[in-house]
């Protein structure tokens, strides 16, 4: 009766594909990343261009060189450009598909709540350092505003990508789960078919 091998032969670039999976992964991730906060940047520069509106039609209106009026200015303005900020970063930087939840909404006025804390101190901060260099009322105010938008952009980012949009992971090892069980489920058909047909050859062995 001729022997059976039933050992499993490895494929040629299953080792190599294994090596390279966490290099690719790492790859992705940083990728991914990058043209998130890019697209992050163009939203942001959006905003920006509200916001800095808003704050310039204040100082045109109403011509102030008082730091506290300033940070007042600066909170209506900023949250002029909050709606937009929102939709935009939920549905195009963050890729989030889904209805807007009530979870979203509140953390989504947390942050905005603590980014107009910090961007308020920004300009406050800002606006006493230049404020014995710069004379005119309206550069002061938006040279001061550039200062607190530069800083306050890589905060801004951070929140919303690791707070507000974050991911749910529970739902990810079932997705990994399920095609754990499908490559197993695969990969059982040929190897109970090789054995059922190794069983007939041996009958067929005895028949003779």
């Amino acid at each position: 009766m001729p022997l059976i091998e039933t050992k499993d032969k490895q494929a040629p670039g299953a080792s190599s594909t294994r090596t390279h999976d966490p290099a690719v992964h790492r790859f992705h991730v940083w990728s991914s990343t990058f043209w998130q906060f890019l697209r992050y940047c163009l939203v942001g520069a959006a905003n920006t261009v509200i916001d800095l509106l808003a704050l310039n039609i204040l100082l045109w209106r109403f011509p102030t060189n008082n730091v506290q009026v300033l940070v007042v200015y600066n909170s209506i303005a900023y949250i002029s450009g909050a709606v937009s900020s929102f939709f935009l970063n939920k549905y195009w930087t963050f890729r989030r598909k889904q209805r807007t939840t009530s979870r979203e909404v509140v953390r989504f006025a947390i942050s905005l709540s603590l980014e107009i804390l910090y961007s308020n101190g920004l300009v406050w901060l800002a606006g006493k350092a230049l404020q014995p260099l710069i004379a005119n009322t309206t550069l002061w105010g938006n040279a001061s505003k550039l200062v607190a938008v530069a800083v306050g952009a890589v905060l801004s980012y951070t929140c919303m990508r690791f707070w507000t949009f974050a991911s749910r992971s529970h739902d990810r090892p079932k997705k990994r789960g399920t095609v754990h069980q499908t490559a197993i489920g695969s990969a059982s058909i040929p190897a109970s078919s090789t054995m059922e047909h190794a069983h007939h050859s041996v009958e067929n062995e005895r028949g003779r």
